[in-house]
């Protein structure tokens, strides 16, 4: 479930109209979160960490999906994060439930971003040609995004 830009995807000298994310190094949002991915492949931490970064964004960026996915998606984010759920078994949580027809994605026409902005986003996150302590950025970011659900729910 990851976002892919469509063709009105903004310059990547716009902050993103979604998350609020401004271009790092001439990367939009969606680029940084692309190379902050190719770093795991360096770093194993970071590469455990795969499922909150990508979930993280996807949180962040929730126009893409209907309104059961994205519940589905920050039941697991909070599981994992508040009580530990393998990622193994949200996999196999989430494989269960798209067996079939159902769509996580709504169809582009119906995509509507809407600037939310966040305490932390990915930009926290993507520091050109500085992958250290790339994994201890994305738990601060998820830890940020964490709290913005806890008081979400508490409105």
């Amino acid at each position: 479930m990851q976002h892919r830009p469509s063709s009105t995807s903004p310059a990547p000298s716009a902050r993103c109209p979604e998350c609020g994310a401004p271009p790092v190094d001439g990367l939009d949002c969606w680029g940084q979160l692309g190379a902050v991915l190719a770093w795991e492949w360096q770093d194993p931490e970071l590469f455990a960490l795969h499922f909150v970064t990508v979930a993280s964004y996807n949180l962040q960026h929730p126009a893409q999906f209907t309104v059961e996915a994205l519940a589905g998606l920050k039941r697991a984010y909070l599981d994992h994060l508040d009580r530990g759920t393998p990622v193994s078994e949200i996999r196999a949580r989430a494989g269960a439930g798209a067996k079939g027809t159902q769509r996580v994605r709504k169809p582009q026409e119906d995509q509507h971003p809407v600037l939310r902005l966040f305490d932390r986003t990915i930009a926290d996150v993507y520091q050109p040609d500085h992958p250290q302590g790339a994994a201890d950025r994305v738990r601060a970011w998820a830890s940020a995004i964490r709290h913005q659900l806890a008081a979400d729910s508490e409105e």
